[in-house]
């Protein structure tokens, strides 16, 4: 299954938590049952946890292509699972799909006890970020290069304490930017911005994490310092409890003090 692959190759990248992204509509859309989708994701992630000491949570992401109601009916197949998902996500095809768009199913997601994400900002201009903070009152923006159009929006995004997930290998597939040494990374670091290095599909768009890692690493001529803050954000940042979040981060301490 392609749940069990992703984690068995988290595994062989030393990676030590991921929080996936699924999206239920492309399978219910064509007869799959949301119960099917959602046990058999969680089963691969439990196993993980297991036999390969890889944890992780699951983020629903609703098809902005598709309509509020279809988020809404997505919404409500999930609830019987509750206990398996923490947050709701928004993904598919920015542009002319803006977050007020679903403002709605939002705030009926947040009501259900999951935390609101959302990308904003890849395709999408900073508009877009403004909606996304404002309007569904997300703790994490996915992307969200194109708040550098906006100072105001940078510092705003600064003051709520809220990180990026940003995806280089991604940005350079979608040609967001045309080239890795142009990618903002390292100004957005420089500016005071939370940021984080992820996969974002890597079937699609060309590597695990440890590809984008590297590849940026190479582009920027990043330092190791540079990395340690990255992967630091990434737990700091990521939707663990503050007990498990502490943990990895002392483990990580414990690393990059040891490999300086």
């Amino acid at each position: 299954m392609l749940t069990d692959s992703n984690v068995q190759k988290c595994d062989n990248q030393q990676v030590r938590h991921t929080e996936i992204m699924f999206d239920s509509q492309t399978h219910t859309d064509r007869g799959i049952a949301f119960e099917t989708v959602i046990n058999g994701i969680s089963k691969a992630c439990d196993d993980a946890k297991t036999n390969l000491n890889v944890s992780s949570l699951l983020i629903m992401s609703y098809l902005r292509h598709l309509s509020e109601d279809d988020a809404f009916k997505t919404l409500e197949h999930s609830l019987p699972f509750k206990a398996k998902i923490k947050a709701v996500g928004l993904d598919s095809s920015e542009k002319g799909n803006p977050p007020s768009k679903f403002k709605n199913v939002f705030e009926a997601s947040v009501k259900e006890g999951y935390i609101p994400l959302a990308h904003a900002g890849e395709e999408g201009s900073a508009a877009y970020v403004w909606e996304a903070i404002d309007l569904l009152g997300i703790k994490r923006i996915d992307h969200g290069n194109n708040s550098l159009q906006d100072e105001k929006l940078v510092q705003e995004i600064i003051r709520r304490d809220i990180a990026l997930t940003v995806c280089p290998l991604s940005n350079t597939a979608l040609r967001v930017v045309d080239d890795l040494k142009n990618h903002p990374l390292k100004k957005m670091m420089d500016l005071g911005l939370k940021v984080t290095v992820n996969s974002d599909d890597p079937a699609y768009f060309g590597g695990q994490i440890n590809k984008n890692y590297e590849a940026i690493q190479e582009a920027l001529n990043l330092s190791k310092y540079d990395l340690y803050l990255l992967a630091k954000n990434s737990f700091q940042y990521s939707l663990l409890g503050a007990y498990e979040k502490q943990a990895y981060l002392n483990e990580l301490e414990v690393y990059y003090t040891n490999n300086k």
